[in-house]
């Protein structure tokens, strides 16, 4: 017996098809607002309960195989502890003003190197050490101090910069900010080694995360995202906790910051001191190594190598902070307690002294 078939007019599978359409369209929706809904629950509770964090990190690939500020960035850093303003000017130096490379005539030029201490997280533009530095130096004459941080920098990062940037704009004197945790961003970064006691460059690039975080900022509204999702920087803050473990992991060193350095972290961080002297003592350059320790948990902590750095000239002056000023005022008024960063005060205190011991020992330069 022959089979039976039936065919639906051409109009019922137009119909048909179309609420197939309108169905699959609706349930997306759905899916979609109910994603929305339960995004923003999560949303306002991270807000009303645990704020995050938020702290974009503006840096992209430079061209010396290392990161560098982002230019032209007008944003705001937020913790529970601290809100405020940053912005970096179009060469990504913090602040709004501009260098020219040519030192202009008559002016006292300071560069400083360093990390997210001497960024500034924590504080205003016009409240960083160098700022402050800047100004009290303009008291005297004429003076320009650029702070050329970099957040999660180490001194391998730092002898990079100044090599290829620092020393073309022709500073009077350099200072390169040493913070605790230098010692594990020097080891990771694998920029640098130490074989038969001699320093050797051991990779171009050292780029962490770059290339994901290039992408996403390419997403529409990811930057805005950054900027104001406790959620969003929950997840970010997780991401980057776990490579900073999974790196402490490859090299074998503990991510946890103490007074004690091991071996290898000692050595190579020390190497890298010296050539840091040694690069600016070839351009007749003075420096300043500014020590500031880490205040965690009430206590100072301090590891800077001095054992068999070459600092036997006139020209090199270690500063250290731990003395002249961390352990003559209150800690609380002086760190964040959970951030770690230095505070304004802080930060003034540090400019302060800075001003004093380069007009006492370079007044005249």
């Amino acid at each position: 017996m022959a089979e039976m078939m039936t065919f639906l007019p051409s109009d019922r599978r137009r119909v048909t098809t179309a609420t197939g359409l309108r169905d699959t369209a609706l349930n997306l929706l759905l899916l979609l607002l109910s994603m929305i809904v339960v995004l923003g629950f999560a949303e306002l509770g991270l807000r009303l309960f645990s704020p995050q964090p938020i702290i974009p990190r503006y840096v992209e690939s430079g061209p010396y195989g290392i990161r560098k500020n982002i230019g032209n960035v007008h944003g705001t850093m937020i913790t529970p502890e601290y809100r405020h303003a940053f912005n970096t000017n179009s060469q990504g130096f913090r602040g709004a003003k501009e260098y020219s490379l040519q030192k202009p005539p008559g002016v006292y030029r300071v560069i400083v190197l360093g990390d997210s201490v001497a960024l500034g997280h924590g504080v205003e533009d016009s409240e960083t050490f160098s700022a402050v530095l800047e100004r009290k130096l303009s008291e005297v004459r004429p003076a320009e101090v650029i702070n050329m941080g970099v957040s999660g920098f180490g001194t391998a990062e730092e002898l990079i910069q100044l090599h290829n940037v620092g020393l073309a704009y022709q500073p009077d004197l350099v200072v390169l900010t040493y913070f605790q945790n230098d010692p594990y961003n020097n080891v990771v970064s694998k920029l640098f080694a130490v074989e038969n006691n001699a320093l050797v460059r051991t990779r171009e690039n050292f780029v962490p995360a770059i290339f994901i975080r290039d992408r996403l900022y390419a997403i529409p509204g990811y930057s805005w995202l950054c900027q104001n999702s406790h959620l969003l920087n929950l997840i970010r803050n997780r991401f980057s906790a776990y490579f900073t473990e999974k790196l402490a992991h490859e090299n074998r060193i503990g991510t946890e910051t103490t007074d004690v350095l091991t071996p290898e972290e000692a050595q190579l961080t020390r190497e890298l001191l010296n050539a840091v002297i040694a690069e600016a003592r070839s351009r007749r350059t003075p420096l300043i190594i500014l020590n500031v320790p880490l205040v965690e948990n009430g206590k100072l902590i301090s590891n800077l190598p001095i054992t068999g750095l070459q600092t036997d000239s006139e020209r090199v002056t270690i500063l250290d902070m731990r003395k002249d000023v961390y352990e003559t005022h209150p800690l609380t008024e002086l760190s964040y307690e959970k951030d770690s960063h230095p505070k304004p005060y802080g930060h003034r205190l540090i400019g302060e002294r800075l001003a004093q011991v380069i007009q006492q020992r370079f007044g005249n330069n």
